[in-house]
């Protein structure tokens, strides 16, 4: 299994662009977060397609138990009654609605979907640690559907990517039949990937690596418990939901193994490990037709959900 070409590109500028953005490892998380946001929003002007222009973005400021949190809304011209509530990823402590890529993806998603896409701009730890970010998205998904029919929407779901993933699995987990579906992108269902010794190299790919360093900023001294969806021990009752790994990826086996339990459980799955492809780099719609793919595989998974 190696990354394909794109992926290594991809990589690749990572570390050339970082050299540019001393901050990535300050001890001070504000200084931290704005060098990882540039970097970010370089390396996605150069690798993300643009969203189309026609796509209608609001930003609401959505009143949690912590205080209130920034909430953008995608919507497409037409778009049909189906919302979904999307939760970035970062690692629980980086990321962030305004970032291009998020923009560039969900522009595109609420397109190709006709869903209303909702993102949540949670809490960040180490300033706020568990359980911050896991409330303000709960509290994000009430607000949604309390305000379901001021929007147009009578079917609410949720998904993210790595962080956001495990963030997403556990809304499901609390809020069950609430949620209409769920959408899980490289998720982090557990927080320990050293049980993964096949794939565990890739961490070094694109940053898993800094796991448990991510781990202890989010957990602190919390017991993982509940913060991980694999450690939840009944999944009935969960919504269709769609996972998505990466072949090149350290969370790759802990995410089909929860994809396996899902469908053990009577959840109607459909999962797909993307190849040749590496944590994050579902992004690279400019230069990778299986990150393309990826990207259309959840618009098309979303659509089954429009009533």
């Amino acid at each position: 299994m190696s990354p394909e070409p794109a992926v290594l590109e991809w990589v690749a500028a990572i570390e050339e662009l970082s050299a540019g953005w001393p901050d990535l490892t300050a001890a001070d998380w504000p200084r931290r977060r704005a060098a990882a946001t540039g970097l970010a929003d370089a390396l996605a002007t150069r690798f993300t397609l643009p969203g189309p222009a026609g796509c209608e973005v609001t930003e609401h400021r959505v009143p949690t138990r912590g205080g209130e949190i920034a909430v953008r809304r995608y919507h497409s011209p037409g778009a049909g009654r189906a919302a979904y509530l999307w939760l970035h990823g970062g690692g629980f402590v980086l990321g962030g609605i305004h970032e291009v890529v998020e923009d560039r993806l969900l522009r595109r998603r609420a397109a190709d979907s006709g869903v209303d896409v909702f993102a949540a701009g949670y809490r960040l730890a180490p300033e706020h640690p568990f359980p911050a970010a896991l409330d303000d998205c709960l509290d994000a998904l009430a607000w949604l559907r309390a305000s379901a029919a001021d929007f147009g929407v009578d079917r609410v779901g949720a998904g993210g990517s790595s962080a956001g993933g495990n963030l997403a699995a556990l809304v499901a987990v609390h809020c069950g039949p609430a949620l209409d579906h769920l959408v899980l992108e490289v998720p982090a269902v557990t927080l320990d990937v050293e049980r993964d010794a096949s794939n565990l190299g890739y961490g070094e790919l694109t940053g898993t690596a800094e796991l448990p360093l991510l781990r202890a900023a989010y957990l602190g001294d919390e017991p993982a418990g509940w913060t991980e969806p694999a450690g939840v021990p009944d999944l009935t009752g969960l919504p269709a939901t769609l996972v998505i790994t990466a072949e090149c990826d350290a969370l790759r086996d802990s995410g089909q193994r929860f994809a396996a339990r899902l469908a053990e459980a009577g959840v109607a799955v459909e999962s797909w490990c993307a190849p040749g492809q590496a944590h994050g780099s579902g992004a690279l719609t400019r230069t990778s037709a299986t990150a393309r793919e990826w990207q259309d595989r959840v618009s098309a998974f979303l659509r089954t959900r429009i009533p």
